[in-house]
Protein backbone atom coordinates (compact mmCIF):
# COMPACT_ATOMS: atom_id res chain seq x y z
CA UNK A 1 0.00 0.00 0.00
CA UNK A 2 1.60 3.39 -1.26
CA UNK A 3 1.13 6.28 1.59
CA UNK A 4 0.93 10.04 0.92
CA UNK A 5 4.37 11.68 2.13
CA UNK A 6 5.20 14.56 4.31
CA UNK A 7 6.84 17.58 3.13
CA UNK A 8 9.19 16.98 5.68
CA UNK A 9 9.38 13.10 4.40
CA UNK A 10 9.80 14.57 0.56
CA UNK A 11 12.65 16.87 1.60
CA UNK A 12 14.59 13.44 3.45
CA UNK A 13 13.52 11.29 0.15
CA UNK A 14 15.35 14.45 -2.16
CA UNK A 15 18.57 14.76 0.16
CA UNK A 16 19.01 10.88 -0.08
CA UNK A 17 18.09 11.25 -4.23
CA UNK A 18 21.13 14.07 -4.20
CA UNK A 19 23.73 11.41 -2.23
CA UNK A 20 22.65 8.70 -4.44
CA UNK A 21 23.04 10.64 -7.33
CA UNK A 22 26.44 12.32 -5.97
CA UNK A 23 28.02 8.31 -5.20
CA UNK A 24 26.63 7.00 -8.93
CA UNK A 25 28.97 9.99 -10.41
CA UNK A 26 32.04 9.61 -8.26
CA UNK A 27 31.73 5.49 -9.21
CA UNK A 28 31.79 6.13 -12.85
CA UNK A 29 35.01 7.61 -12.58
CA UNK A 30 36.15 4.26 -11.88
CA UNK A 31 34.18 2.29 -14.36
CA UNK A 32 37.10 1.53 -16.19
CA UNK A 33 38.60 -1.97 -18.06
CA UNK A 34 40.54 -3.86 -15.89
CA UNK A 35 38.47 -3.59 -12.73
CA UNK A 36 36.45 -6.00 -10.67
CA UNK A 37 33.40 -5.60 -9.95
CA UNK A 38 34.32 -6.73 -6.08
CA UNK A 39 36.86 -3.69 -6.25
CA UNK A 40 33.70 -1.37 -7.65
CA UNK A 41 31.76 -2.88 -4.56
CA UNK A 42 34.15 -1.30 -2.16
CA UNK A 43 34.43 1.88 -4.06
CA UNK A 44 30.61 2.08 -3.51
CA UNK A 45 30.97 1.21 0.08
CA UNK A 46 33.67 3.68 1.50
CA UNK A 47 31.56 6.30 -0.57
CA UNK A 48 28.09 5.60 1.60
CA UNK A 49 30.12 5.46 4.75
CA UNK A 50 31.71 9.02 3.72
CA UNK A 51 28.32 10.48 2.93
CA UNK A 52 26.67 8.92 6.07
CA UNK A 53 24.59 6.36 4.47
CA UNK A 54 24.22 2.77 4.04
CA UNK A 55 23.55 0.28 1.48
CA UNK A 56 20.04 -1.10 1.26
CA UNK A 57 21.39 -4.12 -0.38
CA UNK A 58 24.03 -5.46 2.12
CA UNK A 59 22.64 -8.19 3.78
CA UNK A 60 19.08 -8.00 2.70
CA UNK A 61 17.93 -12.03 1.94
CA UNK A 62 21.53 -13.01 2.45
CA UNK A 63 22.98 -10.42 -0.37
CA UNK A 64 27.01 -10.25 -0.14
CA UNK A 65 26.97 -6.58 -2.36
CA UNK A 66 26.70 -3.10 -1.14
CA UNK A 67 25.51 -2.24 -5.10
CA UNK A 68 24.51 -4.73 -6.97
CA UNK A 69 26.95 -5.41 -10.79
CA UNK A 70 25.37 -7.18 -13.80
CA UNK A 71 27.64 -6.98 -16.64
CA UNK A 72 26.72 -8.98 -19.90
CA UNK A 73 24.56 -11.41 -19.74
CA UNK A 74 23.76 -10.49 -15.87
CA UNK A 75 20.54 -9.54 -16.61
CA UNK A 76 19.80 -8.10 -12.44
CA UNK A 77 21.14 -8.08 -9.33
CA UNK A 78 24.73 -9.06 -10.00
CA UNK A 79 27.24 -9.91 -6.96
CA UNK A 80 30.40 -8.12 -7.21
CA UNK A 81 33.22 -10.60 -7.29
CA UNK A 82 36.78 -10.20 -7.18
CA UNK A 83 36.90 -12.56 -10.56
CA UNK A 84 34.59 -10.85 -12.57
CA UNK A 85 36.99 -7.96 -14.32
CA UNK A 86 35.66 -5.61 -16.66
CA UNK A 87 36.34 -5.36 -19.85
CA UNK A 88 36.47 -3.79 -22.99
CA UNK A 89 32.64 -4.37 -24.64
CA UNK A 90 30.84 -5.48 -21.36
CA UNK A 91 27.62 -3.86 -20.69
CA UNK A 92 27.40 -2.69 -17.35
CA UNK A 93 24.26 -1.93 -14.95
CA UNK A 94 25.10 -0.41 -11.56
CA UNK A 95 22.12 -0.95 -9.34
CA UNK A 96 22.34 1.22 -6.23
CA UNK A 97 20.16 1.52 -3.41
CA UNK A 98 21.21 2.97 -0.20
CA UNK A 99 19.24 3.80 3.13
CA UNK A 100 19.26 7.71 4.56
CA UNK A 101 17.56 8.67 7.72
CA UNK A 102 15.08 5.71 7.33
CA UNK A 103 14.28 6.09 4.09
CA UNK A 104 15.17 4.15 0.55
CA UNK A 105 16.45 5.56 -2.72
CA UNK A 106 17.33 3.13 -5.25
CA UNK A 107 18.99 3.67 -9.11
CA UNK A 108 20.00 1.38 -11.87
CA UNK A 109 22.33 3.09 -14.69
CA UNK A 110 23.75 0.84 -17.63
CA UNK A 111 27.02 1.76 -19.13
CA UNK A 112 29.01 0.34 -22.10
CA UNK A 113 32.73 -0.32 -21.66
CA UNK A 114 34.13 1.20 -25.15
CA UNK A 115 32.77 -0.18 -28.46
CA UNK A 116 29.58 -1.91 -28.85
CA UNK A 117 27.62 -2.22 -31.84
CA UNK A 118 24.76 -0.04 -32.62
CA UNK A 119 21.63 -2.79 -31.90
CA UNK A 120 23.38 -2.40 -28.25
CA UNK A 121 23.63 1.46 -28.23
CA UNK A 122 20.18 1.59 -29.46
CA UNK A 123 18.89 -0.77 -26.57
CA UNK A 124 20.92 0.62 -24.08
CA UNK A 125 18.84 4.08 -25.49
CA UNK A 126 15.79 3.19 -25.44
CA UNK A 127 15.96 1.58 -22.21
CA UNK A 128 16.76 4.57 -21.01
CA UNK A 129 14.01 6.19 -23.11
CA UNK A 130 11.05 4.32 -21.57
CA UNK A 131 12.39 4.83 -18.13
CA UNK A 132 11.65 8.96 -18.72
CA UNK A 133 8.40 8.17 -19.98
CA UNK A 134 7.18 5.79 -17.08
CA UNK A 135 8.71 9.32 -14.98
CA UNK A 136 7.04 11.53 -16.85
CA UNK A 137 3.31 9.56 -15.83
CA UNK A 138 4.18 9.91 -12.07
CA UNK A 139 2.05 12.73 -11.19
CA UNK A 140 -1.23 13.21 -8.99
CA UNK A 141 -4.38 11.24 -9.87
CA UNK A 142 -1.96 8.61 -12.20
CA UNK A 143 -1.92 4.88 -11.12
CA UNK A 144 1.14 2.73 -11.06
CA UNK A 145 -0.46 0.95 -14.28
CA UNK A 146 0.10 4.16 -16.07
CA UNK A 147 3.75 4.54 -15.39
CA UNK A 148 3.83 0.47 -16.80
CA UNK A 149 1.63 1.28 -19.32
CA UNK A 150 4.34 4.29 -21.15
CA UNK A 151 7.22 2.35 -20.56
CA UNK A 152 5.84 -0.87 -22.26
CA UNK A 153 3.94 0.75 -25.27
CA UNK A 154 7.15 1.95 -25.76
CA UNK A 155 9.32 -1.15 -25.33
CA UNK A 156 6.73 -3.27 -27.84
CA UNK A 157 7.01 -0.22 -30.54
CA UNK A 158 10.86 -0.69 -30.41
CA UNK A 159 11.35 -4.09 -29.32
Amino acid sequence: MLSIKSLDEIVIMKEAGKILSFIRKELLKFLKVGISTFDLDMIAFNLMKKNGVISAFKGYQGFGGYICISVNEVVVHGLPSKTRILKLGDIVTLDIGIKHKGYFVDSAWTYSLGSVSNKIKQFIENTKKSLFLGIEQVKPGNKISDISRAIAKFGNKHN
